[in-house]
């Protein structure tokens, strides 16, 4: 456009004043257009950066609790009734081996208050005794949840049943999967607390297991 305006006699208003009419005409359509990409862009790349940031954004992951198992409640030996304590009066003789942990923090990024659910799972071995006629055992074990000055928030016992095939005489096996759901916030942190296993024994068991050390 700017070239054809040169050819025109500035004193001749009439084709300068369609000139100029057309180049406003033409220009506020591109201007706009212009306008419009530019927004257009911007809202693209605003996008942009926020699937970005949400794509990268950290999640609030606290590492699993500790757990133990107690070492006097770590084997378990029933006898057959009566009064017989001797290796051959021996029923089943069971031990927990290990556990298995896996956890999932739910926690709020403003308030770092939620909870974490931690699933617990038993690992076991059992030994058939010479006492054993039925090839069939119920081992009772126990599952508990202290807090940092070890007060005990939850206790349960748990039975699992354990079934010796043909000729089998040990098996290893992992109990179910047990899940504890852990409040946290700023002042409670999952290093608060520690999962204790073992397995629910009477007294004579207890002192069995203290007089007869692994």
């Amino acid at each position: 456009m700017t070239a054809s305006t040169q050819h025109f006699d500035p004193n001749e208003a009439r084709p300068q004043s369609r000139t100029k009419r057309w180049f406003l005409s033409f220009a506020a359509p591109v201007a706009a257009i212009a306008a419009l990409a530019l927004q257009t862009g911007c809202e693209t790349a605003q996008s942009t950066f926020d699937n970005v940031a949400s794509v990268w954004a950290k999640p609030i992951v606290y590492a699993c609790p500790d757990y133990r198992v107690l070492r006097d409640a770590a084997r378990l030996v029933s006898f057959k009734a009566g009064p017989g304590r001797d290796l051959v009066d021996v029923d089943t003789e069971a031990r927990i081996g290990d556990a298995n942990l896996e956890c999932l923090t739910f926690v709020d990024k403003d308030t770092y208050k939620g909870h974490m659910e931690a699933r617990f799972q038993v690992v076991f071995g059992a030994q058939r005794g010479p006492a054993n006629k039925t090839k069939r055992a119920v081992l009772p074990y126990f599952v508990s949840v202290t807090d940092k000055n070890r007060n005990v928030l939850y206790r349960e016992t748990f039975k699992i049943a354990v079934n010796f095939q043909g000729n089998q005489t040990t098996v290893r096996f992992p109990g179910e999967m047990i899940k504890l759901e852990l409040p946290l916030s700023p002042e409670i942190r999952s290093s608060d607390y520690i999962i204790y296993t073992g397995f629910a024994l009477d007294r004579e068991q207890l002192q069995y297991n203290r007089d007869n050390p692994l």
